[in-house]
C-alpha cells in the first residue's frame, strides 16, 4: 500500500481525527513486509539463522549399495510381469460349485461352528481337551436375562453342606463317646425345660379381687347427687384458698454489693486454678502408678477382644435371623443302650433326609427359618338345623302362608250429564 505522502516526497500535515484519515494518510508498508516475512518462516518452518546444525542437517548411514527384494519388487523394468487389473482374465463357462452349496447350508443355520478346546498353558490346540459350549447368541427382541448378584450363589455362614454326625451314633460306637452323646442330649433338654420355666415365670400374675373391690367397683354412678354436691364443696374450698400474690420490686444493687461479688468470683476462679494445679503435681508424682493402671487396662481390652472373636467364630456357625422366625436347638440324634445294635443291618435311620436337608439349608441361611402351618379352617362352619330335626310346631310356623296385601282398586263413577 503506497501513500499519498510517499508519492509527493513532502510531508503534509494533515488532521487525522478519524479512522478514515488515519487509512488514508498513514504509510504501513514496512510493517506488512516484516509480517510476510514471519507468515513465510512459519510456513517453512521457522527461521534457519535461529536453527542448530541438527535440526538442519541430517547424516545418512543407509547403504547406497544394499539391495532387498522390496527394492527389487518396485523396480520399473519388473512392472510388466506384474498383474494388469485393468484387463478381464480369460476363462471358459464352468459349472455351479459344491463349494457355494456348502456356504449356503451353513449359512442357514443360526448356532455358530463349535469352537476347538484350547489349553490355558499353552495356547495351543488340546486332542483331549472338552470342547467348550458355543455362547448361544441373544434374539434383539427379548429383553435380557437378569444376572443374580454373587450374594445369593455364596452363604455367609462357615457350616459344611453336610454335618459329620457324633461318633456315639454309630452302629458299634465305644462306650464314652455312647456317653458324650447321651450328655449333650440330656443338656439340650435341660436347657429347654429351663426356658419353658423362665417364660411361665415371667408372665403376669392372675388378677385376684376381692369382694369389697368388687362392690365399689360395680357401685360406680348410682349416687350422683352425692357426688355433685361433694365438687361444688371443693370447688367453694378452692376459692377461698386462692389468693392474689404481691407485686414483686426488683431492688438495684449497690457499688459496694458488686465489687464484693465480682471480687468473691475472682478468689473462687484462683482457688480452681490452684486446685488443678495440685492435681497435675499430684499426677506428675504418680507416673509409675498410672503406667500400672494403663497396663491393666490393656490386658482387660486384649481380654474383652480375644472374648469378641470367640463369640464372633461361634456365631459364624450359628444360623442368623432372616425372619420372624426362630430356629429352635436341634436335639442330637441317638439310641438308648438298649438300642445300640453291633452290625450296620440292624442300624435303625430315626430321621428323614428331606427333613435335614431342609433343617441344613436353614442354619446355612440359604432359607429363611419357618413356622410349620397346620390344616386349618380361614372361616368358621355355619351350623344350620336340619328339617327333619325340628319340631312340628317350628315347621307349622315356617309353613303358615303370610298375608297377602290388599289391592286398591279403582271405583269407576259414573258421570250424569
Amino acid at each position: 500500500m503506497v501513500s499519498t505522502a510517499s508519492i509527493l516526497g513532502k510531508r503534509k500535515r494533515v488532521s487525522k481525527k478519524n479512522k478514515k484519515a488515519w487509512r488514508k494518510y498513514t504509510d504501513i508498508g514496512e510493517v506488512e513486509k516484516f509480517l510476510e516475512e514471519k507468515l513465510r518462516e512459519e510456513r517453512t518452518g521457522g527461521n534457519p539463522t535461529e536453527k542448530s546444525n541438527k535440526d538442519l542437517f541430517y547424516i545418512d548411514k543407509t547403504d547406497i549399495f544394499e539391495t532387498t527384494k522390496s527394492k527389487l519388487s518396485n523396480l520399473k523394468c519388473h512392472s510388466d510381469l506384474q498383474i494388469d487389473t485393468r484387463v478381464a482374465p480369460v476363462g471358459g463357462y464352468s459349472g455351479p460349485s459344491k463349494r457355494k452349496k456348502k456356504k449356503r447350508k451353513t449359512s442357514l443355520s443360526c448356532d455358530p461352528p463349535p469352537a476347538k478346546p484350547v489349553s490355558a498353558k499353552t495356547g495351543k490346540y488340546d486332542l483331549w481337551g472338552a470342547t467348550p459350549t458355543p455362547k448361544r447368541q441373544q434374539d434383539p427382541c427379548l429383553q435380557p436375562p437378569v444376572k443374580p448378584p454373587q450374594q445369593y450363589k455364596k452363604s455367609d455362614s462357615k457350616l459344611p453342606a453336610v454335618e459329620a454326625p457324633h461318633p456315639g451314633a454309630s452302629y458299634n460306637p465305644s462306650f464314652k463317646q455312647h456317653q458324650e452323646l447321651l450328655q449333650t442330649a440330656l443338656e439340650v433338654e435341660e436347657r429347654r425345660e429351663k426356658a419353658k420355666i423362665k417364660a411361665t415365670k415371667d408372665a403376669a400374675p392372675p388378677i385376684r379381687i376381692t369382694e369389697a373391690q368388687y362392690l365399689q367397683e360395680m357401685s360406680i354412678g348410682l349416687n350422683k347427687e352425692e357426688e355433685s354436691e361433694n365438687e361444688e364443696k371443693k370447688g367453694g374450698e378452692e376459692e377461698e384458698e386462692s389468693f392474689v400474690p404481691k407485686p414483686v420490686v426488683v431492688q438495684r444493687k449497690t457499688r459496694v454489693q458488686r465489687n464484693r461479688e465480682k471480687a468473691e468470683k475472682q478468689k473462687a476462679a484462683e482457688l480452681a486454678a490452684a486446685k488443678t494445679e495440685k492435681q497435675l503435681n499430684k499426677q506428675l508424682n504418680r507416673v509409675k502408678a498410672i503406667k500400672r493402671e494403663l497396663t491393666v487396662e490393656e490386658r482387660k481390652m486384649a481380654a474383652i477382644t480375644a472374648e469378641r472373636k470367640e463369640k464372633k467364630e461361634v456365631n459364624s456357625l450359628r444360623p442368623g435371623k432372616y425372619g420372624p422366625g426362630k430356629l429352635m436347638e436341634e436335639q442330637p440324634e441317638f439310641q438308648l443302650p438298649e438300642e445300640v445294635s453291633s452290625s450296620l443291618r440292624k442300624l435303625a435311620v430315626p430321621t428323614n433326609s428331606i427333613q435335614d436337608r431342609f433343617l441344613s439349608m436353614q442354619k446355612r441361611n440359604l432359607i429363611e427359618v419357618r413356622k410349620k402351618v397346620n390344616p386349618h379352617r380361614k372361616y368358621k362352619l355355619k351350623e344350620v338345623e336340619k328339617w327333619r330335626k325340628k319340631l312340628p310346631e317350628e315347621i307349622l310356623e315356617l309353613t303358615k302362608t303370610k298375608p297377602k296385601k290388599k289391592q286398591n282398586k279403582k271405583k269407576m263413577i259414573k258421570v250424569t250429564e
